[in-house]
């Protein structure tokens, strides 16, 4: 019997999700766990696996759409099954909990094999039908809506990118969608109007003075909400260190001496990282997190990462960084860099960091303090290196420093530990040998 599916929590806190590719197609035979479909959540791009078997009947949502956990997205069932009255019961957005969810087992399934902990819910309207195939955009927008919308505004990432690029102004697109949202095919067919229409004269171009306004990314939102949920509820506090970095940089070069042949580089980050991780292994007290009311002193120390990706940041993970050598970290650092700029961080990657690093020193940044990462209780923000006169056996000489940051939360890390643990980490940069006592 024919049932609608609806997009499952791909992971405990799941609530919303952008369908960015569907890898099966309507007539096709769909078997337990094959790939239905790729989803993006605020961090990565996720794999939506079927939870039963049979044919995919009908797709209910296009690609680029924007759904909420357990909206409807397809139907499946048996060749050949009339799922007209599920096609309009999921339309009618009167889909049956039963029918749009995943059975209790799939759900713990999905959520043992992805562990996402940052989606928030979304505010647009979702699972707007795929047209059929064989037809046009105009007909399939003239028969599934008797009379389009004048556009509300509300249009999927995917759409805001497309129109940007053709320079469309949304506010001009008929929307077909729910409650007039733009989708994929309403711009399709505003641009092909547009092309075959005569060119108006163009007035002479002039700056516009309104403020553009766009939409927050779910990447954005969610940055947004842990930031706010961080600095209200974990009691910050400081503590500063000048460290000289004339050591630390002679060591990097000489070790990229040995390493020129292989072209791999280790960079100050690296260090940072291993002396970081060195430094809690050593002195475990500042390796510690405030969960539920209890103090968890962890025995791993995994350094969590701090990398700028285009809309927000993302935190991959390092594990065991303290058992790892300067090579092995420099190569894991860049991979995980790499793969978290295209998205493609798994769930496990970017979570359970024990202890976090921002390094802004490639951008001149030369003091700053970082937003504790919950449930983390501490935070590194690292400087730049500068160049400036310093006092050496009694004379001024040239010398190179560098400043570091550890924000800290009361609750787990006092001010004592959190300088102590930093005299540990000055002893290591200052004399990179002690990293491997």
């Amino acid at each position: 019997m024919a049932k609608i599916i609806g997009l499952p929590k791909l992971s405990p806190t799941m609530e919303e999700g952008t369908l960015v590719r569907w890898a099966k197609a309507e007539g096709e035979a769909v078997e337990v766990d094959d790939l239905l479909a790729e989803v993006e959540t605020d961090k990565a791009i996720m794999e939506f696996r079927s939870f039963d078997r049979g044919v995919l009947l009908k797709i209910l949502v296009e690609e680029g759409t924007a759904l909420e956990a357990d909206a409807p997205v397809a139907i499946i069932g048996k060749e050949g099954e009339d799922v007209s009255a599920l096609v309009a019961e999921a339309q009618a957005g009167r889909a049956s909990p039963e029918a749009a969810r995943p059975t209790a087992e799939a759900e713990k399934q999905a959520a043992a094999a992805a562990v996402e902990p940052r989606e928030i819910p979304s505010e647009e309207p979702v699972a707007e039908p795929t047209p059929a195939r064989g037809r046009s955009a105009g007909e399939e927008r003239g028969s599934a809506v008797s009379a389009p919308a004048r556009s509300s505004g509300l249009a999927s990432p995917v759409v805001r990118r497309l129109a940007r690029e053709q320079n469309v102004d949304l506010r001009q697109v008929p929307g077909s969608g729910p409650g007039g949202r733009i989708i994929k095919r309403d711009l399709e067919a505003f641009l092909q109007d547009r092309a075959a229409r005569p060119e108006a004269p163009r007035a002479p171009s002039r700056p516009s003075p309104e403020t553009r306004v766009e939409k927050a990314s779910a990447t954005r939102r969610t940055i947004a909400r842990r930031l706010v949920e961080s600095k209200q509820e974990v009691p910050h506090f400081y503590l500063t260190i000048d460290v000289d970095a004339e050591p630390l940089l002679a060591a990097r070069a000489e070790l990229n001496a040995e390493l020129a042949e292989s072209g791999e580089k280790i960079s100050v980050n690296d260090f940072i990282i291993k002396a970081s991780a060195v430094a809690l292994r050593r002195f475990p007290a500042a390796n510690a997190s405030w969960i539920d009311g209890e103090i968890h002193f962890h025995g791993r120390v995994d350094i969590s990462m701090a990398v700028a990706i285009p809309d927000g940041l993302i935190t991959p993970v390092i594990r065991d960084a303290d058992q790892k050598g300067l090579a092995e970290i420099a190569r894991e650092a860049k991979q995980l860099a790499r793969r978290a700029r295209d998205r493609e961080l798994r769930p496990e990657e970017f979570t359970g960091g024990t202890f976090s690093i921002s390094n802004l020193g490639m951008y001149g940044v030369e003091d700053f303090a970082a937003v504790i990462n919950p449930p983390e209780g501490a935070i590194l923000a690292v400087g730049a290196v500068r160049e400036e006169p310093v006092v050496k056996g009694g004379q001024i000489v040239p010398g190179k420093r560098m400043r570091m940051t550890l924000s800290c939360d009361h609750r787990v890390v006092d001010g004592a530990v959190g300088a102590q643990w930093l005299q540990v980490l000055r002893a290591m940069l200052e004399s990179p040998a002690k990293m491997l006592l």
